[in-house]
């Protein structure tokens, strides 16, 4: 094998390197957004699980204050986006449903 094919073959091998090692990236971030989704979805199970414990222990009807603790775990308890993760976010949506329950 003369020198220019060599060289040929390792500058190859160099573009499929760089290729391989942006698929993983892209797969190492993909991964990641999966395990924050799936974590998410594990913390709204747990949660909402809780909230139906909660409601069969309870003598009376479902609480509001059980929905404002479900709020203050950082859930949403409005009707455009019950139950999905806040991230930290206040939600006008869920406000104005406490305030139209205090009214």
């Amino acid at each position: 094998m003369d020198r220019e094919k060599l060289f040929l073959h390792i500058q190859q091998l160099e573009r499929n390197i760089k290729m391989m090692d942006s698929e993983v990236q892209t797969l190492k971030e993909l991964t990641v957004k999966l395990v924050e989704e799936n974590v998410s979805l594990e913390l709204e199970k747990e949660n909402y699980e809780q909230l139906l414990n909660d409601k069969e222990t309870a003598d009376s009807p479902f609480k509001e204050n059980s929905l404002k603790s479900l709020y203050d775990e950082g859930f949403h308890v409005c009707s455009i986006h019950f139950g999905t993760h806040r991230h930290g976010d206040d939600c006008l949506f869920c406000q104005a449903f406490f305030n139209e329950r205090q009214s």
